[in-house]
């Protein structure tokens, strides 16, 4: 299954069926995509306008790195759908095979996450420089990018469980804390620069 050329209904059709692909994983894929979309967005109203011209270069920047992590984000959420067959097909199997199959299941959300970790980043750049008549839509991608992350975050943690190598899995959830506490901080900042843009806080 080919996401990126599925229309929003089909996928949407597709997740509901009684099927267990696409599932929770690959949906947080897409919605990480729409996130860089709409930080892509900002950054193209950002550019070329009056005012902004000395972050020109940096907008620049974040819309071709959006544009690579959507097409990644695409590609995960297939990859997703195949781990989880994998796992399925290896219960069947081998205690190697499933140990194998259940680490590539783990590692596909946590390649989801670093995506996400780095989109935290730029949406920092999109909070401090970027157009503010689009603060919203900054702050509305914040909140996809973090609900991501837990999504993914869950999807390792499931597959982690009933891995038998305890090296493997420390440096997993090593490296799921340090990306939690990256993109819980981009969060942070992101709506400490943006709340009373948006809205009056008071």
């Amino acid at each position: 299954m080919e996401v990126e050329n599925l229309s929003l209904k089909e996928f949407c059709e597709k997740v509901a069926e009684r099927k267990p692909t696409p599932g929770g994983g690959a949906v947080g894929s897409v919605v990480g995509a729409l996130a860089c979309a709409l930080a892509e967005m900002v950054a193209n109203f950002t550019r070329k306008k009056k005012g902004y011209e000395d972050v020109e270069p940096e907008m620049e920047r974040i819309v071709e790195a959006m544009e690579e992590a959507r097409e990644k984000l695409f590609s995960l959420a297939e990859k997703d759908m195949k781990a989880f067959e994998k796992v399925m097909k290896a219960y069947k199997g081998s205690r190697e095979e499933l140990q194998t199959a259940l680490k590539e299941a783990a590692s596909v959300p946590l390649d989801v996450i670093r995506v996400m970790r780095d989109l935290g980043h730029d949406l920092e750049k999109l909070a401090e420089f970027g157009n503010k008549n689009l603060a919203s839509d900054t702050l509305n991608a914040m909140d996809l990018c973090r609900a991501v992350f837990l999504v993914e975050k869950v999807n390792v943690l499931v597959n982690l469980k009933n891995i038998e190598d305890e090296k493997f899995k420390n440096e997993m959830l090593e490296e799921l804390e340090g990306q939690e506490k990256q993109i819980e901080g981009s969060y942070r900042r992101v709506r400490e620069y943006l709340e009373g843009v948006v809205w009056n806080s008071k």
